[in-house]
């Protein structure tokens, strides 16, 4: 009869408690690190206050405030989201460093029949977003905002770029076409269900950062970004589907890209 457990037992125990100890500390010294350096982006009161215009016949409200919570509240971005065009003035502008629209230029004050629909952006409305980015401002532009608002304007002037259509919605890959830009820093070509824009763009060829092609190859521009005065543009075609804009990959464009408009990604 052993009194005592014998020496190959108590080795055992002894590593097991020893592998035990060594993965506890492990774990510990990761959430210690993961706690001690947290983003710089919640290391300062003072940070960039964005405005968001959302929401058309074709685009809830709901479905693009829902899709911007995430990458703007990552990036510690205070934001108000607004729905009412008549907001939109020079003066309520100048509150903000950054604005994003996912909107088109219509609205339908009198109901949806064909013809009903009017352009609400006004001359001093178009006037005040290019000065808000000459001024320095950001301007983060996404799916239908090229669409739909007065031709030969200072609005488009920001764009250098236009509406084209589109097809219905449908699974298309998105491919980077820059991938030495802050703004696809950790980005990969993806594949998406959406709306696939035909975007014509006027701008630099350096300037594009992303392309849609179709399983039949029909492709267009789908991202470009552009410096005007002392502010920063930049286009992002996806954001039709709930799909498109939560997908992992444009989720890192949008924050990549409120990074870069606000000039974070600059070195100091």
């Amino acid at each position: 009869m052993k009194l005592m457990p014998s020496l190959t037992n108590n080795n055992g125990e002894s590593s097991r408690f020893f592998v035990l100890f060594a993965i506890a500390f492990s774990l510990a010294t990761v959430l210690s690190a993961q706690i001690n350096n947290s983003s710089d982006v919640y290391s300062s009161v003072d940070r960039p206050r964005a405005l968001v215009m959302m929401g058309d016949r074709y685009h809830s409200p709901v479905h693009v405030r829902d899709g911007l919570m995430r990458p703007l509240a990552l990036e510690n971005i205070p934001v108000v989201y607004i729905e009412n065009h008549e907001a939109l003035t020079a003066e309520a502008l100048k509150e903000f460093d950054l604005l994003i629209f996912l909107k088109d230029g219509n609205i339908w004050p009198n109901g949806y029949e064909r013809g009903a629909q009017v352009q609400w952006m006004t001359d001093e409305q178009q006037q005040a977003v290019y000065d808000f980015v000459d001024n320095g401002g950001g301007f983060l532009a996404l799916h239908n905002s090229h669409g739909l608002y007065p031709p030969n304007g200072p609005y488009y002037e920001v764009f250098k770029g236009d509406f084209g259509g589109h097809p219905a919605p449908e699974e298309f890959m998105v491919r980077v076409e820059d991938k030495n830009h802050p703004i696809t820093a950790g980005v990969e070509d993806f594949r998406v269900f959406d709306e696939q824009h035909m975007s014509k763009y006027y701008g630099d060829p350096d300037q594009l950062l992303l392309r849609n092609i179709s399983d039949a190859n029909k492709s267009a521009p789908a991202g470009w970004w552009r410096e005007m005065g002392k502010g920063r543009f930049v286009y992002l075609a996806p954001g039709h589907t709930k799909e498109a804009i939560g997908h992992p990959m444009m989720v890192k464009l949008l924050r990549n890209s409120v990074r870069w408009l606000t000039k974070q990604t600059d070195e100091k």
